[in-house]
Formats: C-alpha cells, structure tokens, sequence
C-alpha cells in the first residue's frame, strides 16, 4: 500500500514540474513512412500538451516549434516544443483567455500571434487574435504579456475556423466548413484600428475538406493547408489572393485529428490531436525560406 501511494505521490510531482519532466527521451524517436510522401518524426510525450492545436515555427530559434492547447485547457500557455516532440519551454500568456484556441502564427519582426478563433457551435459573435513577443526559449521568465489584442467581427453568419496565418501588413483566417462546402479566406489589418474589426472575406478555396490548419511560408511564395484529406500547398507567390487561381498540389493522408501544420527545410511539419507529428516531403511543400 505505502508503496503505491509513494509512487502515485512521485508521479503528480513529476507532472507538475516543468519541461524538464518531459517523460521519455522524444529526441531518439525515428522517423518512418506512415504513408507515401508522409513521415512520422515525432510523438508529443509532455503530460501538459493534451492537444497540440496549432503549431508554428520560430523563425529566431532554429528548431524550435511553438505549440498551445485548444479550448480543453484552462491555462494560456505556449510550449516551445522540437519537432521530434521535446518540450523546450513553457510561457504564460498574461492578458489572455481561453475560449477555444485553435492556432498560432508568426510574422518577421519578432511577434507570435495566437488565435483564439474556434467556433465548433456557431454561438461566438466575436473571435480574438493575441500578439505577444517571441520568448526566448532559454530564457529564466515563465510569463509573457500580451502587446495586442485583435477583436474580430463575421461580416455576416458565424463560422467555424481553426486555421491563422499572418502575413505582411494582414492576419488570415480559412473557415472550418463540412458537408463538401469549400473553405474561404478572410482577412484582417495588423495596423491599430478601431475594434472589433469586421472581418473581410478575400477569396473562395478549391478545397471541400474541413481545414484544420495553415501557414505561410516565410517569403510568401506558399501556402500550406491541412485537412481531414492531408495537406495542401498552394504557390501563392507573395499574393494571398491568388489561392483561388492556382491549382494546389494534394497529399492524401486520411487523419481525422491533424490540427495544425508548419513550413521547416524538409517539408510540411503536422500536428495531431493524439500527438503525432508527420511530416509532408514532396518537393512542392519544401520552401527555401525555411531553410
């Protein structure tokens, strides 16, 4: 009996220790071919990263990976994480809520922004963007403020939406839809303004698979797009817009759970629900700005 409850004291305590508690060694995973063109590279093993809801990489700390969970946790945390799935980092973002946070996105001065952004019951008439600095992962702090907060309007019904990217002077979101309606883009001004800010629709995409996650590669040349179908790049070329003329190039990997994707050298890094990480490798997903 003593035995048991020593062990179950020992266990909680490790839970709530910080990254450094990370059971298991996640580095010495190996990577192999969970369908064509898809690798798996990665498990999530820290006890406090439930679901990995969105996923985006520092574009200042080479491989590390920036995570959160969706609406399940109480806690407005971001763990730097590395793409084999070791916890690095955990912050507190102060001045920020839980509703249902769903992804993440990065931009080229130094800002993370987190989106506050799902709507599984239609019930939101409002969604929310947060904009913090990046964190050092190294760094002795465990809390970080929030700089900007972004309240955002439906131009007209509600929609479901997991998918943000951020990309010069604008914030993107693509809406969740089902019953093989296509997804749209909207937009929004980075610049201050008076809020809440009325969303704007941009343009319709060729994709009737509900999204679950984006991002933009660094030099706005892609876009990438996962879904309960895989993943999706499109070649963009610097014009968001242009999403609606181009033919993506599509790998199939039925996975009901992925919920968010990133651009790294090697390809499209994924995040799941159950904590996988994979990994798209076909050549149209490589960007030479990840590099």
């Amino acid at each position: 009996m003593w035995r048991a409850i020593f062990i179950y004291a020992l266990t909680a305590f490790f839970c709530t220790l910080g990254c450094d508690a990370d059971p298991g060694d996640a580095e010495t995973y190996a990577s192999r071919e969970v369908s064509p063109g898809v690798l798996q590279i990665g498990f999530i093993k820290h006890p406090r990263i439930k679901e990995s809801s969105g996923v985006v990489a520092s574009r200042q700390y080479p491989g590390v990976l920036w995570t959160h969970n969706d609406h399940n946790s109480r806690s407005p945390v971001l763990f730097g994480i590395t793409r084999e799935g070791k916890c690095l980092a955990e912050f507190r973002l102060v001045g920020a809520d839980i509703i249902d946070w769903e992804d993440i996105a990065i931009d080229d001065t130094g800002h993370i922004y987190v989106g506050d952004i799902g709507n599984n019951d239609l019930k939101r008439t409002e969604l929310v963007v947060y904009r913090v600095n990046e964190p050092d992962p190294k760094s002795p702090e465990t809390k970080i403020k929030v700089k900007q907060t972004f309240r955002l309007r439906f131009p007209k019904k509600p929609f479901d939406c997991e998918s943000l990217f951020v990309y010069r002077e604008f914030g993107y979101l693509i809406s969740k839809v089902f019953n093989d309606q296509p997804a749209e883009i909207y937009r929004f001004p980075l610049k201050r303004q008076k809020e809440p800010c009325v969303l704007e629709r941009l343009v319709k995409l060729p994709i009737n698979s509900p999204v679950t996650g984006a991002d933009i590669s660094a030099d706005g040349q892609l876009l990438g797009i996962v879904s309960h179908s895989g993943a999706f790049v499109f070649r963009i070329d610097g014009d968001v817009a242009k999403a609606s003329q181009v033919r993506p190039y599509h790998t199939k990997f039925r996975h009901e759970h992925i919920e968010a994707c990133c651009f790294v050298p090697e390809g499209l890094l994924t995040t799941t629900e159950s904590r996988e990480i994979y990994l798209f490798t076909e050549e149209p997903f490589r960007s030479r700005a990840a590099d």
